[in-house]
């Protein structure tokens, strides 16, 4: 064999084991990160095309406990990374199931473009940076990316829609996104630890707002739900579909069709989905998804409604409506940016004040759903006394107002 060949070979094999050896690239543009588990955050990476393995050291973060009550987060990272206010783009953002630091990806503009970073921040406010060149990683490469030069609205190209999000279910990384297949709106599975090649299926919809079938618009973000012992990835869609779509017919290179269970507002863009348990005022467990809206307040769903309508017909042509299908409850969590599950008890969230303009990374307590600064009523008046059924507000109340760290103001 001569040594041409030998060499072409030993190129194949180099190319095939930087799939899965540590240290292989660097992320180009960081647009979507998810936390498989304590030790593991995902990174999806669209200009590259490449999903990203992390190896993330255990962390001791003193403050794990507590909640987040940062009001001037602008201000701290543009300090940090020594860039104006203005000069840094919030991409995503992963809470650590065990440390409870919020990973932040953003993009900092620089002389040349923008440059990908992934901040760590806990509830202190203190701020590190996660070294992408040096931390142990492994990747995989997509093969069917968008290759189109398209820019939507001047500012927002379609191969930035590769990854619009991940999760991670039963050893399996599910990536949506979009592809350079006519039926655009894709979902890619690939085990992990990668060992195999990426599988991709192309998902349709009824979009009920549009009144029309749809392949292209990419699933905005996903959360997985097990109703009535089967798993779903439950989707949701700009303006503002919610689908169901089974775990079990994702195949590669199959094109399926999935149930659309409700209609939540059109004009809307979701940003995030999240499934917890929790207990009502009156002690009961219950379980739901919330989720986060750009353009609307934030909504609950029981997940004994979803299953309901799991077992039901895809709703059909609804027009311009706020919502049909599924119930939903709305939540006072409007302007969400980001929204990650953070404990049992607290949710964290990014958002941006509508009175400073600056970022924000605060908690908001699961059931209750609001922050008690934020306003100002009845109960915080000096002469108020708490009398008859009020007085189980107070419990409440100084909940509230223990994770806003103003302890000296509990009510007596």
């Amino acid at each position: 064999m001569n040594s041409k060949i030998l060499a072409f070979i030993g190129f194949l094999f180099a190319s095939s084991l930087a799939t899965h050896l540590a240290f292989a690239t660097n992320p180009e543009a960081v647009n979507v990160i998810k936390f498989g588990d304590a030790n593991t955050l995902f990174v999806g990476d669209s200009k590259s095309a490449t999903l990203y393995a992390y190896t993330i050291s255990p962390n001791n973060n003193a403050d794990a406990q507590k909640t987040y009550n940062i009001h001037d987060l602008s201000s701290r990272i543009a300090t940090f990374a020594k860039v104006g206010v203005m000069d840094f783009i919030v991409r995503d953002m992963a809470i650590n199931p065990t440390s409870k630091e919020a990973f932040i990806a953003i993009d900092i503009k620089t002389k040349k473009g923008y440059e990908s970073q992934i901040l760590i921040v806990n509830q202190a406010g203190n701020i590190k940076k996660l070294d992408l060149a040096n931390t142990k990683h492994t990747e995989i490469k997509l093969t069917d990316a968008p290759t189109s030069d398209v820019i939507f609205w001047d500012k927002t190209s379609i191969r930035s829609l590769t990854f619009t999000d991940i999760d991670f279910y039963k050893g399996k990384v599910y990536m949506s996104g979009m592809s350079n297949a006519e039926f655009s709106s894709t979902l890619r599975v690939v085990d992990y630890p990668f060992t195999n090649k990426v599988s991709s299926t192309s998902v349709e919809i009824f979009h009920a707002v549009h009144g029309q079938n749809e392949t292209r618009a990419p699933i905005q973000t996903l959360q997985f739900v097990t109703l009535n012992n089967e798993d779903y990835i439950l989707a949701a869609y700009t303006c503002t579909p919610l689908v169901l779509i089974p775990v079990k017919d994702l195949k590669d290179k199959a094109h399926i069709v999935g149930k659309t269970i409700a209609e939540l507002g059109y004009g809307n863009t979701p940003v995030d989905i999240i499934k917890f348990q929790s207990e009502g005022f009156d002690k009961k467990p219950y379980e739901g998804i919330i989720l986060a809206n750009r353009n609307r307040t934030a909504q609950f769903a029981n997940l004994n409604d979803i299953a309901k309508s799991a077992t039901e017909n895809n709703i059909a042509y609804a027009g311009m409506v706020e919502h049909a299908g599924t119930p939903i409850s709305n939540l006072p969590m409007t302007g969400l940016l980001q929204m990650d599950e953070q404990d049992g008890y607290h949710i964290a969230t990014m958002r941006r004040n509508d009175e400073t303009g600056s970022l924000e990374l605060i908690s908001f307590l699961k059931n209750l759903y609001l922050r008690l600064d934020e306003f100002v009523s009845e109960y915080d008046q000096p002469s108020y006394k708490y009398e008859g059924q009020q007085l189980q507000m107070k419990g409440f109340q100084n909940m509230m107002i223990q994770d806003l760290e103003k302890v000296k103001f509990l009510k007596k």
